[in-house]
């Protein structure tokens, strides 16, 4: 039974013959061992790249403190005063000894201002500095003012002359006074300063009066005219060879009206007649 189990135990030490293959078949060599290589370990090296490394703390530096320094004003220094001179006083002339002449009567004579005393810093020939010579101003001559432009009337001017046989002084009565217009021009006339308005019946005429001179003539324009330049006048001519007064009567009107304004003014003339018994 021991050599069994001997026997057993060896050919289980015993390795298995490799297979051979029909090439090595016939060869009766015995195959060799391969042995697999060991591939060579290459280490990996892993280069750290700046991003990575870990930033260096920098310790913050103190503040420097700023330190005031005061402000040192320099003192100008004091210039020197010009040295003031005064001047000297003039010395005082010794005084003669008069002589008393011989007169019938000595009148006495006032005793002479002592000059004023000089001040200081004024030098004797300021004191007797000469005055000033006056100075000329010439005005120049204003120019004249510009007189007044008229505005002339965009309407014909029409006048007529009509002798009459009346003392001035009468005939200005009838051309500048309520009554007097009442009398020859209108019905009736309503005077409050220098308006003037004149009736003739229903009909009324508004007008301003815009100039007189006494004894010889009177302007009016009328209201509602629509030419501001227009106006009538009345006015007194006195001849001087033969002493005749006239009366020219001064008025506008449109080219159109012209021969009406004539007419009417001729009519109303001859009631100015017939009122002074002409």
């Amino acid at each position: 039974m021991a050599k069994k189990k001997s026997a057993a135990k060896s050919a289980m030490k015993k390795k298995p013959a490799p297979k051979k293959s029909g090439k090595a078949a016939g060869n009766k060599k015995p195959a060799k061992k391969v042995v697999p290589k060991k591939k060579p370990v290459v280490k990996k090296v892993v280069k750290s790249s700046p991003a990575l490394k870990p930033a260096k703390k920098v310790a913050p530096r103190p503040a420097k403190k700023l330190v005031s320094k005061p402000v040192v004003q320099k003192k100008a220094a004091p210039k020197p005063s010009a040295p003031v001179k005064v001047a000297a006083k003039p010395k005082a002339a010794p005084a003669k000894p008069a002589v008393a002449k011989p007169t019938a009567a000595a009148t006495p004579k006032p005793p002479a201002k002592p000059a004023p005393p000089l001040k200081k810093g004024a030098t004797v020939a300021a004191t007797q500095a000469k005055p000033a010579a006056p100075v000329a101003v010439v005005v120049a001559p204003r120019p004249p003012a510009p007189k007044p432009v008229e505005k002339r009337p965009l309407k014909e001017r029409v006048t007529m002359e009509f002798e009459l046989n009346s003392a001035p002084n009468v005939l200005y009565d009838l051309i500048s006074t309520p009554s007097g217009f009442s009398e020859w021009y209108c019905d009736d006339v309503d005077v409050r300063g220098d308006q003037y308005l004149f009736k003739w019946g229903r009909d009324e005429e508004a007008t301003t009066m815009i100039g007189r001179k006494a004894p010889e003539v009177i302007r009016f324009h009328r209201n509602n005219d629509d030419d501001e330049a227009a106006f009538f006048e009345f006015r007194i001519r006195i001849d001087a060879m033969t002493n005749e007064v006239a009366l020219i009567v001064t008025d506008h009107a449109w080219p159109a009206e012209v021969e009406e304004t004539r007419s009417l003014w001729a009519s109303q003339i001859a009631a100015l007649m017939r009122v002074l018994g002409a």
